[in-house]
């Protein structure tokens, strides 16, 4: 899909309110003001504060007493949760809910496979945990070449979801250009029990979703309306993360490093139109410029320098790039440290986006990148989980102090489950 940048959402879209139907004019008035502190501070055009963002999937949930189970089974207590979220600490920006909370419901009707979630795996008052696997053998590396899509569609859906095993023999869609005579071998797996049990599955599992996205959905609508702007739009990652993370597995792609580089480097540039896509996709899907990367295999632990350098930094910045060109804002989540990466990741492209970060020097960080990109992070989860409000403030004073009040979104340094609600208080209060 080719889309133009007057296409979709920009930055200034996003602190217009472009498409919200604002409660009234005071709700509009203090939304554009919440979103422009942002815009202000991604841009380093001198915000009137240090803006807060809680990198976060269950907080407010448990913010609100509920478990992340009763979340996941139940879209109105996750409504709930969320405009007591929104009550209760009055956020710059509101959390990115839908993605990060699915619902349990759905996914059990399709059999999801690549996760632990709460109530089904995961202890109920528990979060997330990913299982891994090899869903792409090394000898699926071929068919992968050969059509990505087609691959994926055929080969990985049926091994991650047990009740989409029936997706295997789905027909190719290049029967089809094979005018009439390609119209029956097209059609003919349709009429196959496993095809048929597969599509009734998935039109199940879509009326769940559609469920949660009328309430969940509805909600988020409703924050927005009242004057919130939503932290994220839209969602990609990493070439390597796409390869690395749910179809070789982290041990299968570190062995690939040593053992087929040619062949990993191929597959990267096989699928990084893929996770240009994706991100560009979604962005406009929910009329979001910021579009959330979070990066899981290239911190100093997981790779050498030269590696990085070589299979990690050259597909992701052909992915920033291409977000930059159409005025989309990527936000790029660092998992881990990131400290030997910043001369590398210094080669940015013009353009606005932040780099978020969970483990690095942040004095060093603003250095390095301040006058090119927005910095995030990276408030400890030990000190929110169990200092006393008094040292969070003090962390977040003295933070802002070393890294200035330009250029920078006040933030814990990863996604934030638990926490004492007196500790994210006092981190939100520490910019006011």
């Amino acid at each position: 899909m080719s889309q133009k940048a007057t296409d979709g959402p920009t930055l200034e879209s996003w602190v217009e309110g472009a498409g919200i139907e604002f409660i009234d004019e005071k709700a509009k008035a203090d939304y554009q003001e919440r979103a422009q502190r942002f815009a202000d501070a991604i841009r380093g055009d001198n915000p009137d504060r240090v803006p807060v963002n809680l990198l976060s999937t269950f907080y407010p949930v448990l913010h609100a007493g509920y478990t992340p189970a009763e979340a996941m089974y139940d879209a109105e207590k996750l409504q709930d949760a969320l405009l007591t979220f929104v009550d209760d600490l009055d956020p710059d920006v509101f959390p990115w809910a839908l993605p990060t909370v699915p619902s349990g419901t759905a996914l059990e009707t399709v059999g999801y496979n690549g996760f632990d979630w709460p109530g089904d795996g995961s202890a109920p008052e528990t979060v997330y945990q990913a299982k891994e696997r090899e869903y792409m053998g090394v000898e699926d590396y071929e068919d992968f070449m050969k059509d990505p899509t087609d691959f994926i569609l055929r080969g990985y859906v049926p091994e991650i979801f047990d009740s989409l095993d029936g997706m295997a023999q789905f027909p190719q869609s290049a029967n089809l250009t094979c005018g009439i005579a390609g119209v029956h071998p097209y059609l003919l797996p349709f009429g196959m029990p496993p095809v048929r049990e597969a599509i009734e599955n998935l039109l199940e599992a879509g009326e769940q979703a559609m469920h949660w996205q009328q309430v969940v959905g509805g909600t988020v609508a409703e924050i927005q309306a009242s004057g919130y702007p939503q932290s994220f739009g839209g969602i990609t990652l990493a070439p390597y993360d796409m390869l690395g993370d749910m179809l070789r597995g982290t041990r299968g792609i570190m062995m690939d490093l040593k053992r087929r580089p040619d062949q990993l480097l191929e597959a990267i540039e096989r699928i990084t139109p893929l996770a240009i896509e994706m991100g560009i996709s979604s962005s406009f899907a929910m009329n979001n410029p910021l579009v959330f990367i979070p990066l899981h295999k290239g911190a100093d632990g997981f790779m050498s320098g030269e590696e990085f350098e070589t299979f990690y930094w050259p597909s992701l910045r052909a992915v920033i790039e291409a977000l930059l060109e159409l005025d989309l804002v990527p936000w790029l989540f660092a998992e881990g440290c990131y400290e030997t990466r910043l001369e590398t990741i210094s080669d940015l492209p013009e353009g606005e986006m932040i780099w978020h970060f969970q483990d690095i020097d942040m004095g060093r960080a603003k250095d390095i990148l301040g006058d090119q990109a927005c910095i995030a992070g990276n408030v400890p989860t030990s000190l929110l989980n169990t200092r006393e409000p008094e040292a969070v403030t003090e962390y977040c004073e003295d933070l802002i102090e070393e890294v200035g009040t330009e250029r920078f979104v006040l933030a814990p340094g990863v996604g934030l489950d638990e926490a004492k609600p007196e500790n994210v208080e006092a981190m939100f209060q520490a910019v006011r």
